[in-house]
């Protein structure tokens, strides 16, 4: 028996049983056990959750004649649920910047390519070796030539062969030009590796710094609407003591509306810079997740920038390499003069008639020589090639350097004034805010006006969002000088 409000509750034993329907009972409790997912996962709370099942499942309704909150607890009760919120919401992480760039270089397409790459380049170091070592064939034949038909001084009245032959050149200035050169585009594929892993980790922080900055505009913007509201309140109890016109809260009214406008605006901004971190993390879409909040850059670590150099950018490291290489293309393309030495043998059998087979055993051995005498300026021409492209490698190669150094210092130097107007968009922000309090103070005063108001308001969020955009250029300033790091 329950009581409340002078009125009593209790269960109706007679009427349950009276009214006891065993197929339909043994039903609803069979699709209670299994149904339970759908009640959890669809409702908004948990007392949704008992609503369905007692609208689903009339039996909890039969078996309890009770007021709405009882037979809520009842049916959540029967359910197995516990009055908290439902274990079956997509689960939240807070991803963090570090955490985002190991997902993205566990899980990019490009780099899996630039993996795939050095594979490929190791292999064709291990192919151009093994041309070194001497190469087995088993070569076996038999031509038979019947009387009466070719002569015999040619055909020898029928040959058979069986043999294990072996080939190796022994002297070859091109196949050892190109196998200095595969170390070297080794070389370059791991450089290229890496250059991959540095372009993600730079887009990654791009993509992470924007979240953090459309998140913070987002807080600012939802402190102007709130700002705003506060402010829409006191006019509109000054109005009612004449203190304030109706064109002043039409006004603040247009200001809020402006504001509730950016604001959705912003959450816009987030929501696709989101999925773009999903995307380049290979996050589920449906996943949710959170990051981490804006940090001021530590002023030391700030200056530190501007007296390192880019000695390790991977753009100078791959022309550098690219450089080497085709200095062995010159080599491989000269070496065509030189001559081709292959020694070559074979052992078996090699007869006339295969009964003979055991007379016929035997082996050679073969010494040969080629030497180019003349080829119409070939060989030549191609040194010119080689020559002409190196030169050009070399001229990008300087041209880039000069690049990277002018991209070093100017993007030092923005970080430098980024870092000082940073300081000064702090102390601005006290400021406004002690210029919005006294605009305020004033016109609940009578002193002032609504517009000294809500131009101090405009300031104020004006000036955040500036500090805000400013730490993001910081931000992109240090990632920028990563990246002509290589890191």
């Amino acid at each position: 028996m329950y009581r409340n409000e002078g009125k009593s509750y209790g269960v109706n034993l007679r009427h349950l049983f009276v009214n006891f329907n065993f197929p339909q009972t043994f039903f609803e409790l069979f699709a209670l056990v299994f149904y339970i997912p759908l009640f959890n996962s669809n409702a908004t709370s948990v007392w949704s959750t008992a609503d369905n099942a007692c609208r689903f499942f009339p039996i909890l309704s039969r078996m309890l004649f009770m007021n709405s909150i009882l037979r809520r607890v009842a049916a959540l009760f029967c359910l197995g649920l516990p009055l908290a919120p439902s274990s079956s919401v997509s689960q939240q992480d807070t991803v963090s910047l570090e955490q985002a760039i190991q997902l993205a270089r566990k899980n990019h397409g490009s780099i899996r390519i630039a993996e795939l790459s050095v594979q490929q380049s190791e292999s064709r170091t291990r192919e151009l070796q093994s041309s070194r070592l001497p190469t087995f064939l088993f070569h076996s034949h038999y031509l038979y030539t019947p009387e009466g038909g070719y002569d015999e001084v040619v055909t020898n009245g029928g040959e058979y062969a069986s043999q294990l032959t072996a080939r190796v050149n022994v002297f070859d200035g091109p196949r050892n030009s190109l196998i200095d050169q595969s170390a070297v585009l080794e070389e370059q594929a791991r450089t290229l590796l890496q250059k991959s892993e540095s372009d993600i980790a730079f887009s990654v922080r791009s993509i992470y710094y924007e979240c953090q900055r459309a998140a913070e505009e987002i807080r600012i913007r939802r402190e102007t609407v709130n700002r705003l509201e506060d402010y829409q309140q006191l006019l509109e109890q000054l109005r009612l003591g004449g203190h304030a016109s109706d064109s002043d809260v039409l006004k603040a009214q247009v200001e809020l509306n402006n504001a509730r406008i950016e604001l959705d605006q912003a959450s816009g901004e987030l929501e696709k810079s989101i999925v773009s971190l999903k995307t380049i993390t290979a996050l589920p879409f449906d996943r949710a997740i959170f990051i981490s909040s804006q940090t001021e850059p530590v002023p030391d670590t700030t200056a530190s920038f501007a007296s390192l150099p880019p000695d390790n950018n991977i753009d100078l490291q791959m022309l550098s390499q690219e450089k080497r290489s085709s200095e062995f293309d010159i080599q491989a393309a000269r070496a065509e003069r030189l001559p081709l030495v292959t020694l070559s043998g074979d052992v078996g059998a090699l007869g006339v008639k295969p009964k003979d087979f055991h007379e016929n055993l035997g082996y050679s051995a073969l010494v040969s020589v080629e030497i180019p005498l003349f080829d119409w300026g070939g060989i030549g021409k191609r040194v010119e090639q080689k020559e002409l492209s190196q030169s050009q490698i070399e001229t990008q190669l300087q041209v880039r350097r000069r690049e990277v150094e002018s991209e070093w210092k100017i993007t030092a130097l923005d970080l430098q004034r980024n870092g000082r107007n940073l300081l000064q968009y702090k102390e601005n922000i006290v400021e406004a805010e002690k210029n919005y309090l006294t605009a305020k103070s004033r016109l609940a005063g009578g002193a002032g006006s609504n517009l000294d108001v809500l131009d101090s308001q405009r300031l104020l969020n004006d000036v955040k969002l500036n500090y805000n955009t400013t730490l993001f250029q910081v931000e992109m300033d240090r990632a920028t000088l990563l990246h002509l790091k290589g890191e």
